[in-house]
């Protein structure tokens, strides 16, 4: 059978193969796009590089230019050298808004990813009101994250909020006022965070889910898999790496959360919900110390890129696999 193959392999092979075959490419000729080609693609790609180069590249250079030197808002620089970022390792409120960043984010992004993985397994499976769901929970992340924000704040309020209303109306009371609680303020912005996010998610996960081999699926329930398994063991590995992709996404975009937090609870109460843009955003426009706030953001910025950097290998490593 093999040598069959190899003679009829030999016969004729189709044209888009052949230049592939030894002898007809030059040796040390270079495959790949003609001179014309070359210059058709600069054309439409600089002005691409130039609009990264204008809101990407030199605002990067200014903030870097910034965090070195010392600015109250007029007047010009003053070159402190590190002293800006010596002064805010010294300072304590970096820890906790370190901490409250990362919990911040993490838990946002983990929930975001686990429910829309759920979400879309079950729609992609043929649940009744699947279409509806794909409607509904897109909603949510059209919005204005300022209009969802005071809209949730205000339904928190005490005595006067739909959340208490609700609550008073099942003898629960109507005294819940989890915003204005230092152990408790960051909760709800987490979970206002998620309801207003996992639409994103939802749609792009449905998308790798139906894009799993029916034959797969058919398999898995012939040979007597449930639910839960065919979730684990089929779904979940087949689009790992976009569940990658998703969960690093979510947190750099929370990590960047400014919006959402500061339209709740501006930080407060105390420094419970102070993450680092709001931190950055105070030291700079509250204290006017703008070289500290562009180390601080200098630093967030930096880790953010370790961490697309790190995401994109292993995103890319378990594609290979």
């Amino acid at each position: 059978m093999n040598s069959v193959f190899t003679k009829h392999a030999d016969v004729n092979p189709p044209s888009s193969r052949r230049i592939f075959l030894k002898g007809n490419v030059k040796k040390g000729k270079k495959i790949g796009l003609n001179r014309t080609n070359a210059r058709t693609a600069w054309v439409f790609l600089t002005p691409v590089f130039l609009l990264l180069f204008t809101f990407l590249t030199l605002p990067a250079i200014n903030s870097f230019r910034l965090s070195v030197s010392q600015w109250p808002g007029l007047g010009p620089l003053k070159y402190v050298g590190a002293d800006n970022f010596r002064k805010v390792f010294s300072e304590g409120k970096l820890s906790h808004s370190v901490f409250v960043t990362f919990f911040y984010s993490f838990s946002v992004s983990l929930l975001v990813v686990a429910m829309a993985a759920i979400m879309a397994s079950a729609v992609s499976s043929g649940i009744r009101g699947g279409k509806f769901m794909k409607v509904v929970w897109f909603f949510p992340g059209i919005a204005p994250p300022t209009a969802v924000a005071i809209f949730w704040s205000t339904s928190l309020q005490p005595y006067t909020g739909i959340v208490n209303a609700i609550l008073n109306t099942i003898g629960l009371g109507d005294e819940f006022a989890p915003l204005a609680s230092e152990e408790t303020a960051i909760y709800p912005i987490i979970l206002v965070s998620v309801w207003a996010s996992v639409g994103f998610a939802f749609l792009v996960l449905l998308g790798a889910t139906e894009s799993i081999p029916v034959s797969l699926r058919e398999a898995a329930f012939i040979d007597g898999a449930n639910v839960w398994q065919h979730f684990t063991k089929i779904t979940l590995p087949l689009i790992k790496p976009v569940l990658l992709t998703i969960f690093t996404l979510e947190f750099i975009w929370h990590v960047n959360g400014f919006t959402m937090i500061w339209a709740m609870t501006q930080g407060g109460p105390g420094f419970a919900t102070e993450i680092l843009p709001i931190y950055a955003y105070k030291e700079a426009f509250v204290f006017a110390r703008f070289g500290t706030a562009a180390a601080i953001s200098v630093l967030v910025g930096i880790f953010l890129v370790i961490l697309g950097a790190l995401s994109t290998r292993l995103s890319r490593s378990g594609q290979l696999e």
